[in-house]
């Protein structure tokens, strides 16, 4: 079956470069006008998969207006843990975020765990649409969700979780199978630059 994988529109928290991942923000203005545009953009689909953080349902409603959604719990963002709502300006001098940016895990959720938790939602989203008959659906997620979710799953491999970055309204059109679980990347969607 087609998945497309696409990132949410931009938040005011992405603007500033903010550890968003669960505080529930809606989309900026700029977010609201970079799905409209991406919208004509994107291959139809006869289902969708979504986060159930606020930017997320909004996007899906912009760029696939009407179409039928299931809310996956799975599909939300990496929990930054007290990192959440602050920037690197902001966090650069706390002991903390030095260990955290060198690897070692202090707070929130760990990298393998979203990245464990994003193939898991990708395996329901393939088993519940080919349960439902669905040959083309699409997903509505995170950055980082998805970034993790492509280290395990995607195919062709790439080096590392950042060679997998989407833009804002952006992503991967592909195939999934189930058995083994796999992302077979035929192409960019959406928005490819910044």
């Amino acid at each position: 079956m087609e998945v497309i994988l696409v990132r949410h529109g931009i938040t005011q928290g992405n603007k500033e470069k903010r550890f968003v991942g669960r505080l529930d923000v809606p989309l900026a203005p700029e977010g609201e006008a970079m799905a409209r545009e991406t919208a004509p953009l994107l291959p139809k689909v006869e289902h969708l998969y979504v986060s159930p953080m606020l930017r997320c349902r909004q996007t899906a409603e912009l760029l696939w207006p009407g179409v039928p959604r299931t809310l996956v719990e799975d599909l939300r963002e990496t929990d930054f843990g007290i990192f959440e709502g602050k920037n690197h300006a902001e966090l650069r001098d706390d002991p903390a975020y030095q260990r955290w940016l060198a690897g070692e895990m202090v707070v929130g959720e760990p990298v393998e765990d979203c990245a464990r938790r994003g193939a898991q939602a990708l395996a329901f989203v393939g088993k519940d649409a080919a349960e439902h008959g669905y040959e083309h659906v699409g997903v509505v997620s995170h950055g980082g969700l998805l970034m993790g979710m492509l280290t395990l799953c995607g195919r062709p491999a790439r080096k590392g979780f950042y060679d997998w970055y989407p833009q804002n309204c952006g992503g991967y059109r592909g195939e999934l199978t189930l058995d083994p679980l796999e992302y077979h990347v035929a192409g960019t969607v959406g928005r490819t630059k910044a």
